[in-house]
């Protein structure tokens, strides 16, 4: 029978909960998994870092130096390839995907290439690492995922990214019935200032946070760290369970 604790100190959730917990995260290269991992380092934390670049991956290792337990380059649609990574290290308190490869743009001209990019990355990946996570990840650990704000608010250009997101939802819901009582819960941003836009114009891109920030309480769009707070604040807490937490500057009630 696998082992159910891991060598985290723990002593109550809060300050002083990631000391020494183990956190294995996809997209830990770039954006907010990047902003994740050197968060939860400055606590204490030591981090496995996974996505598709090992040059990104090296880069993050960098700057956070023994808190670094790995870097692997996944595909987190293989099944067999995410449970070798997770099972290098024994068991980990989080597991945190922030993966996504989303294309925008009218319903009738998405190609099933870019579909199918969307669900493996924001559906399978997680799929996956839910899986594993019966194994690898300690009885009083978490999943942690990332959906977003297209799941409330449709429009031209995110059919697919809306329906994806939701149904992470849903499986983060369900997985936190069936898990327990491992706990999982959803991070769903709004627009973020991350690479996810990097395809537009600088200007163009400009244009268009002005025109969300111009349609937001806030008053801005999201900084990644904006996003990592939150998400550093989900695994702390024990009794966060089956929630998702929406950081996206008041965009669902705008």
């Amino acid at each position: 029978m696998a082992n159910t604790t891991s060598q985290a100190t723990r002593g109550g959730d809060g300050l002083g909960a990631l000391i020494n917990a183990k956190v294995f995260i996809v997209g830990g290269g770039s954006g907010v998994g990047r902003a994740i991992a050197t968060m939860a380092a400055a606590r204490g934390a030591k981090v496995a870092l996974a996505g598709r670049s090992q040059e990104k991956l090296n880069a993050t290792a960098a700057t956070l130096g023994g808190a670094v337990l790995g870097c692997y380059v996944l595909d987190v649609t293989d099944r067999a390839q995410v449970e070798a990574a997770l099972a290098e290290h024994g068991l980990y308190d989080h597991i945190v995907t922030t993966a996504a490869d989303l294309t925008f743009g009218p319903f009738a001209g998405l190609t099933d290439a870019q579909i199918e990019g969307m669900l493996a990355s924001k559906f399978w990946g997680p799929i996956n690492l839910g899986r594993a996570a019966e194994t690898h990840l300690a009885l009083q650990g978490s999943l942690l995922f990332f959906s977003g704000l297209a799941a409330y608010r449709q429009g031209p250009g995110s059919s697919i990214v809306g329906a994806v997101n939701m149904a992470l939802e849903s499986l983060a819901a369900a997985l936190a019935i069936e898990m327990k009582p491992k706990r999982v819960n959803v991070i769903s941003p709004g627009v973020v200032n991350s690479a996810t836009w990097s395809g537009m114009s600088e200007d163009d891109r400009a244009g268009f946070f002005e025109q969300i920030a111009a349609g937001l309480p806030v008053g801005r769009v999201g900084e990644v760290e904006d996003e990592a707070h939150a998400a550093l604040a989900v695994l702390e807490n024990g009794f966060i369970n089956g929630t998702v937490v929406n950081v996206d500057g008041g965009g669902r009630v705008a």
